[in-house]
């Protein structure tokens, strides 16, 4: 099977699998490409699978399988685990002809330090974070240091509307040379700043039984590097979510950027899937 057939038939799978699933308690909303405040509950587990497709300059493409483990250890306290999984399709000596290899690994801490319920929907939430991003990287895919990072962000929901404003600074401890893939993966420091939107399409209004809801999402993803480098994204998206899954479909747009060593990024496209258990 070719790469392309296999990422086709995980995009396939994934949305199979949300649709075969069945719904019970809800799940707060979260954007496609941010984080949010919406930590889960203790004791509760949520899986999250995203498969991108990254096109670039030239004809290079570069394919990501993500898989992100979120567990509620306490009443505002969780912990994450996010690992990504690259093909490349680059042109030398980037990787090329479908090569595989592990992304950094990372570990995130995330307190909930603001919750205000203001209705059965609405609610103001706030958390700060603090993890790392591990050197598990292989087949040129990943840094050689272990990269801390901080940052915060604010959920808000009000009636069929939803806002989420994010910060994070990553500090590279990494000083040895590499070809860079993304934005920011030199051995400058970094920040992201993303801003997000999202309307509740349907139901217009929730009754006594939740059922699921599609939402039109927009954000506007940033980073911005200490060696001035920068890209912003417009991304697009829609979000079906139930109590007990959500599936995500998006586009990622440049629109604006100067990158010296990565290659430039012309789209990209994700789908996926989060569960709740």
């Amino acid at each position: 099977m070719t790469a392309h057939r296999r990422a086709r038939a995980t995009l396939i799978s994934l949305v199979a699998a949300a649709a075969c699933h069945v719904a019970t308690p809800a799940v707060a909303q979260e954007m496609l490409s941010m984080p949010s405040a919406t930590s889960p509950s203790p004791g509760v587990f949520i899986p999250r699978v995203q498969a991108r497709a990254y096109f670039y300059e030239e004809s290079q493409t570069l394919l990501e399988q993500d898989v992100r483990l979120e567990y509620g250890i306490a009443r505002d306290l969780s912990v994450s685990l996010d690992l990504p999984l690259y093909e490349g399709f680059f042109d030398d000596p980037r990787p090329s002809n479908g090569e595989f290899g592990l992304g950094d690994l990372e570990a995130i801490v995330e307190l909930r330090v603001l919750r205000e319920d203001l209705g059965a929907v609405d609610t103001l939430r706030g958390a700060i974070y603090a993890g790392a991003e591990l050197p598990t990287g292989t087949g040129g895919f990943g840094s050689d240091g272990v990269d801390p990072c901080v940052g915060g962000v604010l959920t808000g929901i009000f009636g069929r509307n939803g806002f989420d404003v994010a910060a994070r600074w990553t500090f590279v401890t990494d000083e040895s040379p590499f070809l860079p893939t993304f934005a920011g993966t030199t051995t400058d420091d970094y920040a992201n700043i993303d801003l997000g939107y999202a309307f509740r399409l349907y139901p217009e209004a929730y009754g006594e039984e939740r059922v699921p809801a599609w939402y039109a999402t927009l954000e506007l993803n940033s980073i911005v590097t200490t060696g001035t480098e920068y890209e912003v994204l417009l991304s697009p998206g829609l979000l079906l979510e139930a109590p007990t899954y959500a599936v995500e479909l998006g586009v990622q747009i440049p629109v604006s950027s100067d990158v010296d060593d990565a290659p430039d990024l012309r789209v990209a496209a994700v789908v996926g899937l989060r569960l709740i258990f």
